[in-house]
């Protein structure tokens, strides 16, 4: 499966989907991020935006991939794939990130409505809701978007496809680390707490174990999201 991550507002969480939703679950898929403020950056995995070109052949050998099209870069995505007959294919799925901001909300729309004029079918076109506050009623704050999803039908959609809001991704960010490397390490933090003789250690390791138990419940949730996503897409 190819996935392309976009949004025309920023800060909508599109790297988070990105690195922590789809990356950790899809290990098959390369993740290459699409961003020019990005381009003298030291990562192989970014590319300029007017590279479209070398992306889209580069999409043909493979048979999994994770696109993350930065912000300043979408309308130009977008602009070269109407040059690119039929590139708008090479993907199997647009995830669109949302946000409980109005102005994002009209961005997450407008996108959406990009995407149809290009001819990518609602059934590939889906809105995750993201930096949700536990105990919101996400139907609620993203009013504008359902009544967009049951009037026009260009895209699909669940309330269940939820991303609450958590600090654990700032702090693994700060880390350095993915959310799934916290999750998958097997060290007992209890034991090497009793153990160590060093107050500083004693506390950088409690810090680790309280990182690690928010990362657990938050990886839950990311799990369910993408299930709901896989099967409401395989049903339309």
């Amino acid at each position: 499966m190819k996935i392309a991550v976009l949004n025309f507002s920023g800060n909508v969480g599109k790297s988070t989907i990105a690195r922590h939703l789809l990356s950790p679950r899809m290990p098959e898929a390369g993740l290459v991020a699409v961003e020019t403020i990005n381009a003298d950056s030291a990562s192989d995995n970014t590319i300029r935006g007017t590279d479209f070109g070398k992306l889209q052949q580069d999409l043909q050998l493979e048979d999994h991939a994770i696109v993350d099209i930065g912000a300043s870069n979408v309308e130009q995505f977008l602009a070269l794939m109407r040059q690119y007959h039929e590139s708008h294919e090479d993907f199997d799925l647009y995830l669109v990130p949302a946000v409980p901001h109005l102005k994002q909300q009209r961005d997450t729309t407008e996108c959406i409505v990009e995407l149809s004029n290009l001819g990518v079918p609602a059934h590939k076109i889906f809105v995750v809701f993201n930096l949700v506050e536990p105990g919101q009623d996400v139907e609620t704050i993203f009013e504008p978007i359902f009544n967009f999803v049951d009037k026009f039908h260009l895209c699909m959609t669940t309330p269940e496809a939820v991303i609450y809001k958590n600090e654990v991704f700032a702090l693994v960010r700060g880390r350095g680390q993915s959310l799934s490397d916290v999750v998958e390490d097997q060290t007992d933090l209890k034991a090497a707490i009793k153990a160590s003789q060093d107050p500083d250690e004693k506390v950088a390791l409690a810090e680790k174990l309280s990182i690690r138990r928010l990362a657990i419940g938050v990886n839950k949730n990311l799990n369910e999201v993408f299930n709901h996503v896989m099967r409401v897409c395989q049903a339309g």
